[in-house]
């Protein structure tokens, strides 16, 4: 495994904040695409599951697509490269997509957007993610990964505020705007992060073997430690659940406390406020405990926050259950990439294990949402948060498995795995 480069082991500010501001140009469009999406298909389908599964079914393309853009932007950046040209090239093209999508006058047109923008904007996500990886020494880089989240979670506050303000007046403007974010920020982001020096951990000799991505695969299912198969299912299941809550709670507010759309859509702004205010100390705790023990608690909160949703009878109380969801979720998705990272066998390959991080994360984000909506269908949608709460749980369960899964070699322990 590769060791530290003892000429940069600090924390790279500047970095991680023009990660963030990538982040936030990547995420912009994703999360308004989850909150207002939904609520386009519900002109044309009736059926919670079938939406769920549409909103599900885009993400498919990313279990083929994140991994092998991101081994390509592995191969160029050992020659030499960089990854920027894959992010400067995708988003653009999927900006223009996103757009498209209020312009749809009939079901097929509908498909057509959406199917095309996940397809690109897939393309490019495991690649932003691994840049935090790319800048920040291993024992900074939940740290960095914190920062990169505030700028996730700067979205959810966007895509809440455009909701609010522009969705019910124009919703073709509000498309616009996140589209218009995306292109800004991202090329904003890869021209400053082009003049930062990058961290170069010292190679060992399996770092230096030429893998392909299928042995890299068939490692993860093969190898006697476990861990990073169980946190991938962990992946599965808690980006998968988080994606469902995110994508039915629309439609679920406006069913259960008689909303309108836009008002619903920005039910969200306290969640956004609470996963910033969470960011950092939750990754401090991490590094100074267990990330894989932080991810659990994580999990938990979230079930617990689900709970809540479901026993609140006005705005304020959905809104002030979905902050502690947040507050859940930010545990999670903050240190389960950076425990990836930590016990990846070859360090060569970040960005691999970043794209099979997100495979993972798009394989439940494609069924889960089925998965709830199928059982708000055989129920009803005042028992959503209830389904939800459960699924958490279990992938909760799935980390205390990784907790107890086996223990890091001495020198990876700094890393807070």
């Amino acid at each position: 495994m590769a060791t530290r480069n003892p000429e940069i082991n600090r924390f790279n500010k500047k970095a991680a904040f023009f990660v963030a501001l990538a982040m936030f140009a990547q995420e912009s469009v994703w999360n308004f695409y989850d909150a207002q999406v939904p609520a386009s298909l519900r002109q044309y389908i009736s059926s919670a599951a079938v939406i769920g599964l549409l909103m599900g079914v885009d993400n498919l393309l990313g279990i083929f697509v994140q991994p092998w853009m991101a081994h390509m932007s592995d191969q160029h950046k050992a020659k030499g490269g960089s990854r920027f040209r894959f992010l400067l090239i995708g988003a653009p093209v999927a900006a223009v997509l996103f757009a498209l999508i209020p312009w749809a006058i009939s079901f097929e047109m509908l498909l057509v957007a959406m199917i095309g923008f996940a397809f690109v904007a897939n393309g490019f996500k495991s690649i932003t993610e691994s840049l935090t990886a790319d800048y920040q020494a291993p024992n900074h880089r939940s740290k960095g990964n914190a920062v990169a989240r505030i700028g996730v979670a700067l979205t959810i506050l966007a895509s809440a505020a455009i909701s609010f303000i522009v969705v019910d007046k124009d919703l073709r403007l509000a498309f616009f705007i996140p589209a218009l974010l995306l292109v800004i920020g991202m090329y904003v982001a890869c021209r400053a992060l082009s003049s930062q020096e990058a961290h170069r951990p010292v190679q060992s000799a399996d770092d230096h073997a030429q893998l392909n991505l299928k042995e890299l695969v068939l490692d993860v299912f093969t190898s006697p430690d476990r861990r990073r198969l169980l946190l991938l299912l962990a992946v599965f299941g808690a980006n998968g659940t988080w994606t469902a809550i995110r994508s039915q709670l629309t439609p679920y507010v406006m069913e259960v406390l008689e909303l309108t759309r836009g008002t619903a859509g920005s039910i969200g702004f306290p969640a956004g406020i609470a996963f910033l205010v969470a960011a950092i100390p939750v990754a401090i705790i991490a590094d100074r405990t267990n990330r894989a023990v932080v991810c659990m608690l994580g999990m938990i909160v979230v079930a617990l926050g689900c709970v809540a949703v479901f026993f609140a009878t006005s705005t304020v109380q959905v809104a002030a259950a979905m902050a502690l969801v947040a507050v859940g979720w930010a545990a999670f998705a903050i240190n389960a990439v950076a425990i990836l990272w930590s016990i990846a066998p070859n360090q060569a390959y970040l960005g691999t294990y970043t794209g099979m991080y997100w495979t993972a994360a798009a394989i439940g984000q494609t069924l889960m949402p089925a998965f709830l909506g199928l059982l708000v269908d055989l129920t009803a949608w005042r028992y959503m948060m209830l389904h939800a709460a459960v699924l958490s749980c279990l992938s909760a369960l799935l980390m205390l498995k990784v907790v107890r899964g086996a223990a890091p070699r001495p020198r990876e322990q700094p890393e807070g795995v």
